[in-house]
């Protein structure tokens, strides 16, 4: 190194130190004025550069959530799920239509007084969900007689079937299934179903499953009109049994030559191989508090091979009046929360649904007006699915709230007893309640509960 170098490295040198030494100066006021801090390096020094100390952390960027907006259009009634997103809840039901396309089956149970008896609103409503998310037929047919086989979505006819039915005496309730009945066939007993154009998907259906007991062994017998004629015999099991048919049917055919009253046979499901299957599971003249008495264990057994996805209770027809106290309420959901409990145990993954009771009027001195004790249910209706963790439906709030019946009534909606809907009734109110569930699956894509 030169002398000219090194006297030039060592002033620079000397300026760094005074540079250094200058950043260790105190700050000092006077009056108004106070000193900075002399920092000549801070454009060279990091943040977490060490003079005499430790590394200081680097400043983490916080990332704010946008919150994600709730899907209610305008019109629409929501879903309100007191589950907190426990078993019990929507969300497996969103789940399963969200991911519909992925193939598998959806399966829904809607139980309901004489509101929903021959397939009305129920129907509208199954086509609705079949159109968007696959499925055919017409799901759950009782194995004869009431208002089980009579609907516009299927033609039954039997024979040597007896029907026994909750509502009748005598009835054993320990050999019922979900449908409230149970059905002894004779020897030489026949179930005829033939699949109709009411409906665009129910016009056919791909699987057709029988449910059975029996005490002895039964042979049943199968034809159609693209099937080979089959046979298969059973055996005692003392457990609920099925019978599964499958391939493209219009119409299927069982037969039971050696039938006896050691054999109980429940009803048959005709479905799509996937997609939607809707069960109508509907009592004229019940309270639904008599669901309860539905063995469990045969809940279970039917759960093996028809596992919902959602269950729907709807009722309440029978039971609001204008004199309806609160301590009358209380106590009628209170035996209603049996039913929800029996569910939970016999279909554990099923999301539960109440739906409240619909519009009711009646005539009066003051004009045609909604009975005092709708509004009563309905509000305990929702304290109902609050205290047992599932969800509800407002569905007089989706016809139009107070006297919204006697509207129905006015356009040709529904029965001028102002209590129950007609198809074209069932038809408008299904395309309501179809709305509210696709605002249900959008909030659950979003996130949102």
């Amino acid at each position: 190194m030169n002398n000219s170098t090194g006297k030039t490295f060592l002033l620079i040198l000397g300026v760094a130190v005074v540079l250094l030494l200058m950043g260790q100066l105190p700050t000092f006021s006077f009056n108004d004025f106070e000193s900075r801090p002399v920092e000549m390096l801070g454009d060279i020094l990091q943040p977490d550069s060490t003079i005499g100390g430790a590394a200081q952390p680097a400043e983490v960027m916080q990332v704010k959530k946008v919150p994600v907006a709730k899907y209610h259009p305008a019109g629409v009634t929501l879903f309100e799920d007191f589950s907190g997103g426990k078993p019990g809840g929507m969300n497996h039901f969103w789940s399963k239509l969200l991911n519909a396309k992925k193939g598998g089956r959806i399966n829904i149970a809607y139980f309901g007084d004489s509101f929903i008896e021959s397939d009305i609103l129920t129907c509208d409503l199954r086509e609705l969900l079949q159109a968007k998310y696959g499925g055919a037929g017409p799901g759950w047919v009782d194995c004869g007689g009431g208002v089980g086989t009579n609907k516009p979505t299927i033609t039954a006819k039997f024979r040597n079937i007896k029907e026994n039915c909750i509502l009748n005496k005598p009835f054993n309730a320990e050999l019922e299934a979900i449908n409230q009945r149970y059905y002894h066939a004779s020897a030489g007993a026949t179930l005829n179903l033939a699949a109709t154009k009411y409906k665009p998907h129910v016009t056919s259906w791909d699987r057709a499953t029988l449910f059975f007991t029996t005490d002895a062994r039964l042979t049943v017998r199968t034809s159609g009109d693209s099937l080979i004629t089959g046979e298969q015999v059973f055996e005692p099991r003392g457990e609920i049994q099925v019978m599964e048919t499958k391939g493209h049917m219009t119409k299927l055919n069982y037969s039971f030559p050696n039938a006896t009253s050691r054999t109980r046979l429940y009803g048959v499901a005709l479905d799509g191989t996937k997609g939607v299957a809707l069960d109508n599971f509907s009592m004229r003249g019940t309270p639904g508090f008599m669901l309860a008495k539905v063995p469990v264990k045969t809940m279970q057994e039917m759960n093996k091979y028809r596992p919902y996805d959602l269950i729907i209770l709807q009722f309440g027809l029978n039971v609001v009046n204008d004199k309806a106290t609160d301590a009358q309420c209380r106590a009628y959901i209170n035996r209603m929360k049996k039913v929800i409990e029996a569910f939970r145990q016999g279909f554990p993954q099923a999301s539960i649904v109440v739906f409240s009771v619909p519009d009711r009027v009646q005539r009066s001195a003051n004009g045609i007006h909604t009975l005092r004790g709708v509004e009563k249910l309905v509000g305990f209706q929702r304290v109902l699915a609050s205290e047992c963790g599932v969800a509800y439906l407002n569905v007089h709030q989706i016809m139009g709230g107070n006297d919204s019946m006697k509207k129905f009534v006015e356009e040709g909606l529904a029965a001028k007893d102002y209590t129950h809907l007609n198809y074209k009734g069932g038809k408008e109110l299904a395309n309501r309640i179809y709305q509210s569930i696709l605002a249900g699956v959008e909030n659950y894509r979003r996130g949102v509960r």
